[in-house]
């Protein structure tokens, strides 16, 4: 395709924007930039595709996982999108993944809702269904998953069209994943890798199944092949020094590493807290999630707990009940703590009202502790409940020690 960038240039606007628009995605999938297409295609009019390269832009932000970045640019492309047109549905779409991409489910879900409701026929499927297979695997409903991967590849295989495809199988292998069924997870997950693998698709955040399968591989003892596919998806993160992917590398090396029962899980412990930083509110709870089983397994059990009691928290703040009664199974494995007097604070709920106490806003307290603000709220509110204040005054007078 490269070959013909100065046939399609030479040949008229019409052709040589839409060559252009083929040629950036193609360009965008292999991991590279608008700015680094441009210069290996020098040929390439830059002033015929400038609202596609702010989208692409705003796509390969999202795959990278520098979600405030990607926020503030899906802001200002929406706000100068005007409804009803192809680039406001196109925008809508990229918007829903972000939010999917961070966990943030019942915000995807609203964008679903009004998605359904409106006339933009053209992008209504298979996008919509396969975001929808994917808002059902990170719920954790598998029975959902599974409807909504089926109808995306039943319309996906009447456009003969391949991306999503394979956006609905790595929503059917996170299904697979929930419910616990591994090796119907693998041959999903595995179906993915190995053909963005085969087709040359170097962006690793496009279709993220790496960490997915790596997880599935080590849960069956593959571990030669969960070796292999981290070393490939290392040396992608290297390459493009891509966050998200620098992120999964370590969760799926810490997997290995806890497979062969040569690490501790408070690798992946750590690597939540940085996951959470980074607005990857999903793969946070869910490296909580693997760290507490792994604890589990070892018969450390107050670690196992805490961990574990931590991924409860998370997936029901995210709205995931699938995944928390996973956790739930693996605590109840573990044995529940011994019952503590009415109003006593759990250890995560100690630490935000003692910073909530000294004056600390929401967003310091949240970035103090590697959670989002929303997990404060939350965390403030059964706070207030337990000890039956009702403002950060009486908060942190009730907390202040008494005078001697």
């Amino acid at each position: 395709l490269a070959a013909e960038v100065p046939h399609a240039a030479a040949a008229g606007p019409e052709l040589a924007e839409e060559f252009a628009i083929n040629l950036l995605w193609i360009n965008a999938l292999r991991g590279y930039s608008v700015d680094e297409a441009f210069v290996r295609f020098p040929e390439l009019r830059r002033d015929a595709t400038v609202p596609l390269q702010e989208m692409i832009d705003a796509q390969r932000l999202i795959w990278r996982g520098e979600i405030a970045k990607a926020r503030e640019q899906m802001a200002r492309l929406i706000a100068r999108s005007e409804l009803g047109t192809r680039f406001y549905a196109l925008n809508r779409l990229y918007l829903c993944e972000l939010e999917l991409r961070c966990g943030h489910w019942d915000a995807a879900e609203r964008l679903l809702a009004e998605w359904a409701e409106s006339s933009d026929d053209e992008f209504v499927w298979p996008m919509y269904e396969r975001c929808q297979a994917h808002l059902a695997a990170g719920r954790g409903n598998a029975v959902e998953t599974e409807r909504w991967v089926a109808e995306t590849l039943a319309r996906a295989a009447i456009t003969d069209e391949g991306w999503n495809r394979l956006a609905a199988t790595h929503a059917r292998g996170l299904g697979a994943l929930a419910a616990g069924v591994t090796d119907a997870a693998i041959t999903s997950l595995r179906e993915v890798w190995e053909h963005t693998q085969s087709e040359g698709i170097a962006e690793p955040g496009v279709f993220p199944a790496a960490p997915d399968l790596v997880e599935a591989l080590c849960d069956a003892r593959g571990l030669g092949e969960a070796r292999l596919v981290a070393k490939r998806l290392a040396e992608l993160a290297e390459r493009f020094e891509h966050p998200w992917a620098r992120l999964a590398t370590r969760r799926a090396h810490e997997l290995i590493r806890l497979a062969e029962g040569d690490a501790e899980a408070t690798g992946l412990a750590t690597l939540a807290a940085d996951c959470a930083a980074a607005g990857l509110e999903f793969d946070s709870a869910r490296c909580l999630l693997a760290a507490g089983r792994a604890e589990r397994r070892r018969r450390r059990w107050a670690s196992a707990r805490d961990l574990l009691e931590r991924a409860v928290t998370a997936f029901d703040e995210l709205g995931s009940p699938g995944w928390a009664e996973q956790a739930r199974s693996e605590l109840s494995r573990v044995g529940a703590r011994k019952p503590s007097p009415k109003g006593d604070l759990t250890p995560t709920e100690a630490r935000t009202a003692a910073l909530a106490a000294q004056g600390l806003a929401n967003k310091e307290i949240a970035a103090a502790l590697h959670v989002t603000v929303h997990t404060v709220e939350v965390h403030l509110s059964r706070t207030y409940a337990k000890l039956g204040v009702r403002s950060r005054g009486q908060l942190a007078a009730h907390l202040r020690p008494p005078e001697t």
